[in-house]
């Protein structure tokens, strides 16, 4: 009898100086989520596809975030988020970097900044001013 194939899991990379700067701009609950998504992927060894999410290209808020993936911290349906990129592996065919972890939506009025744009202002160095 054959085995099924498991899916895909895809190891990440995080880049620390990044995931400093967005934990001081989130609320104490953002790092202990963080710490137990940190827990859950060395346990799974990264992320499974099935958790992972294309990027639209061009967001209705502005964004540009073209072939990027996404996840929900907590999966499913989390209020965090992480956004990353593809890059080499030794390895494996490929891992993902996270760019930027933070709160998915905000609410109707709020200034502070998404993990999308977070990530888009990281990718693409844009000129417009930071906000938290």
């Amino acid at each position: 009898m054959v085995e099924p194939q498991s899916e895909p899991v895809f190891p990440v990379g995080f880049d620390d100086d990044a995931l400093e700067e967005d934990l001081a701009h989130l609320p104490a609950s953002a790092e202990e989520t963080l710490r137990l998504f940190h827990k859950e992927i060395r346990r799974l060894g990264g992320i499974p596809k099935s958790r992972l999410m294309t990027c639209q290209a061009e967001g209705r808020d502005g964004t540009r975030l073209g072939g990027c993936v996404k996840t929900y911290i907590p999966w499913p349906d989390g209020r965090f988020g992480a956004v990353f990129i593809a890059v080499t592996h030794p390895d494996r065919p490929l891992a993902l970097r996270a760019v930027a972890y933070g709160v998915r939506h905000h609410p109707r009025g709020s200034t502070a900044r998404t993990v999308y744009e977070i990530a888009d202002h990281r990718l693409n160095r844009q000129q417009r001013p930071l906000r938290h």
